[in-house]
């Protein structure tokens, strides 16, 4: 696969993800990606995206100002 932007190529890598709720900011340390070797743009498969929105919306529930997790495939 290559990268949309730059042409370069995407290996697999792992990531740290951040969201910022307005009232709390979401940390989601070592996400499974792909990332280019030239520019370094990150890309989440589908499942791994899905996975990222389902821990948002649970920590979205949650009343904290700062959560930190570490990404788990199992739902």
């Amino acid at each position: 696969m290559t990268c949309y932007k730059c042409n370069g190529d995407f290996v697999a890598d792992t990531n740290t993800y951040f969201v910022d709720l307005g009232n709390c900011m979401v940390i989601i340390k070592n996400v499974p990606c792909l990332k280019c070797k030239k520019c370094g743009e990150v890309f989440y498969t589908d499942p791994v995206a899905k996975r990222l929105e389902d821990i948002v919306k649970t920590v979205r529930d949650l009343v904290t100002e700062v959560a930190i997790i570490e990404y788990n495939e199992a739902a």
